[in-house]
């Protein structure tokens, strides 16, 4: 499969801790997050010989997301909360990279996608302030795309498979 290797995108969410209570809260947020992979290929000059040099190509898709969760938690210490997360999620694609061009001639590239948000991670609360660390993983209930050209046996699918690594910031307001 062509562009099945990690891609380093980015995320960028803002968000609302609510119904916080001793054991569980709920946490809604909405933001930027970018799925694709990446391949290199092999250059080659204009008589069709390997130069020995590679080129990277990324294939990206940039989504508006919207989440909802329950962070399941227990207190060590005075500062320290660690979590469990699980929700739905909703991404909508705002744009795609050239890779996806022919996809979205045959109307095959789906705009939405829909799908839980799983993680975990810690916070660290300091008087009002509070600082984590969470890992997120997008379980995708629909593919990005799934084709079969009629009357042949051309067919195809595109998937994604993110993992995020993030670090978070907030603010208490009581």
């Amino acid at each position: 499969p062509l562009y099945n290797e990690t891609l380093i995108g980015y995320s960028i969410f803002a968000g609302l801790d609510y119904l916080d209570k001793q054991y569980f809260n709920l946490s809604t947020n909405i933001g930027m997050i970018r799925k694709g992979g990446k391949d290199e290929f092999a250059l080659m000059d204009q008589n069709g010989v390997l130069t020995g040099q590679t080129i990277t190509e990324k294939a990206t898709l940039d989504y508006l997301s919207i989440n909802t969760m329950i962070d399941l938690k227990y207190r060590i210490k005075e500062i320290v909360l660690p979590f469990i997360s699980i929700g739905p999620r909703f991404d909508y694609l705002v744009s795609s990279s050239k890779h996806f061009d022919s996809l979205k001639e045959i109307d095959e590239l789906k705009r939405i996608s829909i799908g839980l948000i799983l993680g975990a991670g810690l916070k660290f609360d300091i008087s009002n302030l509070q600082f984590g660390l969470r890992a997120d993983y997008y379980l995708d209930f629909t593919k990005v795309a799934d084709w079969t050209i009629e009357n042949s046996e051309i067919s195809g699918k595109v998937t994604v498979n993110t993992f995020t690594i993030n670090l978070t910031i907030g603010y208490r307001l009581k």
